[in-house]
């Protein structure tokens, strides 16, 4: 009789218990009635998952309040973008390619 396929859900379920579970990879998949290689690929394939959306995302972007300066005259137009404690600072007037060019740099920086 053929083996039924584990759905993604209970794939990440086996994983989630198993580690939580503080058994070896045999143990559980004894006690669970899976191979244990088979669970140890599910668990290496969720992982590339999880680094593939860290990779493909920037992470979380950190809201600021925005406030006018004071002393009127002439309004600096700075544009301030905070990314993992990095700050890039874009002045006004700035070049988008200049930007695409620094942003593609720390990211690749990151990885």
């Amino acid at each position: 009789m053929a083996k039924s396929k584990a759905t993604q859900a209970e794939r990440q379920g086996h994983v989630e218990a198993w580690e939580a579970s503080g058994l070896s990879v045999h143990a559980y998949a004894a006690q669970a009635g899976v191979n244990p290689n088979t669970l140890l690929g599910w668990r290496w394939r969720q992982r590339r998952r999880v680094e593939a959306r860290r990779s493909r995302w920037p992470a979380a972007l950190e809201f600021v309040e925005l406030c006018e300066t004071e002393g009127g005259g002439e309004r600096d137009a700075t544009i301030e973008l905070r990314l993992e404690g990095l700050t890039v600072r874009v002045p006004d007037g700035f070049e988008p390619e200049t930007l695409r060019r620094v942003l593609s740099v720390l990211a690749q920086a990151r990885s």
